[in-house]
């Protein structure tokens, strides 16, 4: 497996704690009575579906989809390494920008830097998608 898939396959797992260890808390802190002064329901669904099963789907496929010999020739076929670099860090990063900011709009209202911090993780977590989806695409060739 390449270095760059099990990048994306242990973040995927370390996700997957983190969500059960949120989960957990959450429901610990319901059966004693406390709420908490916001919602992590939100940041709960995207550490287990943006950080666990995108993550892993990302790893997973780009280890296992057909190889292009002919547009990936520097990697064996299988993908640009910087551009897989570079989906990594911008859909973690986009994630972890928006696990912090979720709470603080929820807690204190939107302002222009709550705004501008959730605008530029989804742009970021956009663009790791549709760099991923292009490289993908170009590797899935017709039957």
């Amino acid at each position: 497996m390449p270095l760059e898939t099990r990048w994306f396959v242990k973040a995927g797992l370390v996700w997957l704690c983190a969500t059960f260890a949120l989960g957990a808390a959450l429901l610990g802190a319901k059966a004693v009575g406390y709420q908490p002064p916001f919602d992590l329901s939100v940041v709960h669904a995207h550490a287990g579906f943006v950080g666990f099963l995108v993550n892993l789907v990302i790893g997973i496929a780009l280890w296992f989809l057909p190889v292009n010999r002919e547009a990936f020739k520097e990697n064996r076929g299988r993908y640009p390494v910087a551009a897989v670099r570079w989906i990594f860090v911008l859909l973690n990063a986009g994630l972890i920008v928006r696990i912090i900011v979720e709470p603080i709009v929820d807690a204190t209202g939107i302002s222009p830097v709550t705004t501008s911090a959730l605008l530029m993780s989804s742009v970021a977590q956009l663009a790791a998608i549709v760099l991923f989806a292009a490289i993908a695409w170009s590797r899935v060739r017709q039957v």
